[in-house]
């Protein structure tokens, strides 16, 4: 029988993460949780602030009465027109999923009917749709499709999705132990690919786990792996939704009420990786135990239960689930280029781990790969100095152009302006800075630098704000630096 996860979390309790899997993904948890469940529960935080949910271009159909509420399914009902109903494959928090196959073509899919008390709240109906069109346009080999959704008059709100068989990995490590280090990491890198493909079209997943990744078994017997539930994506990367997610694998800044972010799905990928190679959660207890831990220790060393494991695999780990965001891998290539590195020390070849796809994806990733790595290389490398931070002053990425202009070695990692000489040629630095986090407004100001001699320089300094649906700089600041002629 195909499963998958749905796992609708009770966030007020700690529950037990077993039992009912089913193939679908659950579309309501980022609206249920308009309010932070972290509220009052870490003594001496402030909890996060909810908001209303965003739906973009959502077009819900009219919402049915309480009279007109739909009824079961059962085995030979007809749903959508073109659904013939052949059995029950799960039930969870969202509603029942069935096994279905098309009325014309015969084919099996796996169909997912919402909870009608669910179906009728307008904004759950809302959230629906935008996360139907959103995940049934993604395409790649590690994502399990979408392939149908819509609304029947008498059973409601239905998705159809390609009917997988096998286990979730979160099933697999309950009955079997841990991974051996090759198949975690085989497992792992077709993770991390779903992952970086998502990231590309500037989508986040907001939910990786094990239990929404499914090993399918095919008739070679080749280990496929396929991301599932995107019923925590988020289409704009810089909103703020409240907090939502598995406690397990939650992010230090989104327990404290920071956007998703890739940084954050990384966070996850990393946990994930101690989980296939221990299999053991590395922090575990009570809700609020939980996300203490988040907040306040590292991740355990993997080796540390696992002692015949590398210690690359360790850093790999320490590095994806640092507290802080920056500290991370910057993106998912990133953390794909240290595990390739690692599985080359055991003897893997990450061309077979990377499964054979079609030449156009091919060509696709390489493209976007090669337009990520020119835009790095034009911004290390571009003659002007150039740089993000923070509105207080903290740099998160500087050109070797504006290290060299401020006089700092090393690259731009903890570096503070005020430590620099830069307030001393620009006393509004820091107001201005504080200006434009308010109004996302540009500023232009004129300094005056003095190289050496009589020789004074006239400078522009531009301070703009990032764009708001940035990845990792959304509400930081652009500093550009031009000098414009000599004054004297």
């Amino acid at each position: 029988m195909a499963t998958t996860s749905d796992s609708d979390l009770d966030v007020g309790e700690p529950v037990e993460r077993e039992g009912h899997e089913t193939l679908l993904p659950s579309v309501t948890r980022s609206v249920l949780s308009t309010k932070s469940y972290v509220a009052s529960e870490l003594e001496g935080r402030p909890s996060a602030h909810g908001s209303q949910v965003e739906v973009g271009d959502a077009e819900p159909l009219p919402l049915p009465g309480v009279d007109d509420r739909p009824r079961g399914a059962k085995n030979g009902d007809l749903i959508g027109g073109r659904y013939v109903v052949d059995g029950q494959l799960g039930r969870g928090g969202m509603g029942r999923v069935l096994r279905v196959r098309h009325q014309a073509l015969g084919k099996p899919f796996a169909l997912k009917l919402i909870k009608s008390a669910l179906a009728i709240n307008p904004r759950i109906r809302e959230l629906f749709y935008r996360e139907a069109r959103l995940a049934s346009a993604l395409s790649h080999d590690n994502i399990c499709s979408i392939v149908d959704f819509g609304q029947d008059e008498s059973f409601g709100l239905f998705m159809v999705m390609e009917l997988l068989e096998g286990q979730t990995v979160h099933a697999k490590l309950r009955h079997s132990g841990p991974m051996n280090p090759k198949v975690a990491c085989d497992v792992m890198w077709q993770v991390a690919d779903a992952a970086r493909f998502i990231h590309s079209r500037q989508i986040l997943h907001g939910d990786i786990k094990t239990e929404n990744i499914f090993l399918v078994r095919t008739p070679a017997q080749r280990r496929i792996v396929k991301l599932l539930d995107f019923g925590l994506s988020r289409a704009d990367l810089g909103r703020t939704d409240g907090v939502d997610g598995t406690p397990e694998y939650l992010a230090p800044e989104r327990i404290d009420g920071a956007p998703a972010s890739q940084a954050s799905d990384i966070y996850a990928m990393g946990i994930v990786f101690y989980e296939l190679l221990t299999g053991k959660m590395p922090f575990v207890g009570h809700m609020k135990d939980v996300f203490k831990q988040h907040l306040e220790k590292r991740v355990p060393r993997a080796s540390k239960l696992v002692p015949e494991l590398d210690e690359r695999a360790d850093e790999i780990i320490a590095r994806a689930t640092a507290k802080d965001p920056a500290e991370r891998h910057p993106d998912v290539s990133t953390f794909m280029y240290e595990l390739r590195t690692f599985m080359q020390m055991l003897g893997m070849d990450q061309g077979g781990a990377r499964r054979r796809v079609g030449g156009d994806v091919a060509r696709e990733r390489r493209e976007h790969d090669h337009r990520v790595k020119a835009a790095a290389e034009v911004f290390e490398h571009v003659p002007i100095p150039m740089a993000c931070c923070d509105p207080s002053g903290r740099v998160r990425a500087a050109n070797h152009a504006f290290l060299q202009f401020i006089g700092a070695a090393g690259g731009a990692g903890g570096l503070q302006l005020r430590d620099t000489a830069l307030p001393d040629v620009f006393p509004s630095l820091f107001d201005d800075l504080q200006q434009v986090a308010a109004t996302r407004r540009s500023l232009k100001r004129v300094i005056y630098l003095n190289e050496g001699g009589d020789r004074v320089v006239e400078a522009a300094v531009v301070l703009a704000s990032a764009n708001a649906g940035a990845e990792v700089t959304a509400g930081e600041i652009h500093i550009v630096i031009h000098p414009l002629r000599a004054v004297s």
